[in-house]
């Protein structure tokens, strides 16, 4: 169920990196469009951690790994959709999306391991 979730997660996101540009503003490091960002990454490293977790004991740093190299695939896609460009700074509020996620995973695990 997860992969499933996981999976229609990507979908969405790759929906929206097509959509063609709007007119966020260009000169601000700090929108709303890398709030955006920082919550759609957090989300898509919780999944992706949940995804891989019984694969490997290293599910965090693979998570983070797999995530930032969509991130980066990502943006370069969003280079060829008209209107639309890669940037650096989405680059940087998806991995600490990412980041954030891994927060919550280790945060969410060791309030388990602490109520047993």
């Amino acid at each position: 169920m997860i992969h499933l979730l996981t999976i229609s997660f990507i979908s969405l996101m790759l929906i929206g990196s097509s959509l063609k540009g709007t007119s966020i503003p260009k000169s601000y490091i700090f929108t709303l469009d890398k709030l955006i960002h920082i919550v759609e990454y957090f989300t898509f490293g919780v999944l992706l951690y949940f995804s891989i977790a019984g694969i490997t004991k290293y599910s965090i740093i693979l998570s983070l790994i797999l995530g930032t190299f969509y991130s980066f695939i990502d943006e370069l896609y969003q280079s060829t959709v008209y209107a639309r460009d890669a940037s650096g700074f989405d680059v940087i509020a998806d991995i600490i999306g990412l980041i954030l996620s891994a927060f919550f995973v280790r945060l969410y695990f060791n309030s388990i391991g602490n109520d047993k």
